[in-house]
């Protein structure tokens, strides 16, 4: 395959990770949720939330305990850039977030960057995760939730 297919290719399923990472948040898949993470994975989120995991099963772990607690996490990636070397490669996204919990009662609504690090090994998964938030309002949206979630 010539190299600038294997780059498209490469920067398309790069690409298809962030969404699967946004869509397990988004509809609590634990199973998807996992599957971007390498085994010795870190993800690193900063202020105002400040917290660290490192290992696929612990990260699994935080992110299901803290969106399990919300009514609704509704994130979007955007802006995505990749730098490709070999079997390993960086990404930077920029991040819309709202978040609801209480019933409405409390949310957050924010923006942030991610600057992840991946590696290729049978398929792309983050070695590195790292959330900075740019913004954020402690507010909650505004409207009514209608989402249910599929039993998994």
């Amino acid at each position: 395959m010539p190299q600038e297919s294997s780059s498209l290719t490469d920067r398309f399923l790069i690409r298809e990770l962030i969404e699967r990472y946004s869509y397990a948040v988004n509809e609590r898949d634990w199973p998807a949720f996992e599957s971007c993470f390498s085994e010795d994975a870190v993800w690193d989120v900063g202020k105002p939330f400040d917290f660290r995991a490192q290992g696929r099963s612990s990260i699994l772990e935080v992110a299901r305990t803290k969106i399990s607690e919300q009514d609704f996490v509704i994130q979007t990636p955007h802006a995505t850039v990749i730098w490709l070397d070999g079997d390993r490669a960086r990404a930077h996204s920029t991040v819309t977030e709202v978040v609801s919990a209480g019933g409405g009662a409390t949310g957050i609504q924010m923006f942030g960057t991610y600057a992840d690090e991946l590696i290729r090994s049978g398929g792309w998964s983050f070695s590195r995760r790292v959330y900075r938030v740019t913004s954020v309002n402690m507010a909650p949206p505004v409207g009514d939730c209608y989402k249910e979630w599929a039993i998994r």
